[in-house]
């Protein structure tokens, strides 16, 4: 996958990017800006139990309800932080938590994603936009 190990912005099935709001949750947001700190993220260079950091280095994490938020990188590291790729062509990927769940993006969620799907569908389906800068 070419964007493998690289800084990407990512897309959510309703055409909005994944950002971080303050309080270290993740969210959707419309608005797309290369220059936006908040909506950039680093793609591990693995495909299985990988980490998902943002630009601060603070890392995703699946917490018991499904809900991913934004941990510390000052935090430890568990089983809760590592996440499987599927590979679905065209640079778009599933994305399966440690729960076995795939984060899924769900409008009446209030733009939360949770890791909370038995199956893939477009919910579960997220473009990878490389940010070369």
């Amino acid at each position: 996958m070419s964007f493998m190990g690289a800084r990407v912005a990512v897309k959510a099935s309703n055409g909005e990017y994944l950002c971080i709001e303050k309080n270290d949750a993740l969210l959707t947001s419309s608005r797309y800006d290369e220059t936006r700190q908040d909506i950039i993220f680093t793609v591990p260079a693995a495909l299985s139990g990988a980490y998902i950091q943002t630009h601060t280095r603070d890392l995703l994490s699946v917490a018991d309800d499904g809900l991913v938020r934004i941990k510390s990188n000052n935090e430890a590291i568990t089983n809760n932080e590592t996440f499987d790729f599927i590979c679905l062509g065209m640079n778009k990927v599933a994305i399966r938590a440690h729960n076995g769940k795939f984060v899924s993006y769900k409008r009446d969620n209030n733009r939360k994603l949770y890791a909370a799907s038995n199956t893939i569908g477009p919910d579960e389906i997220f473009e990878v936009i490389v940010v070369f800068r």
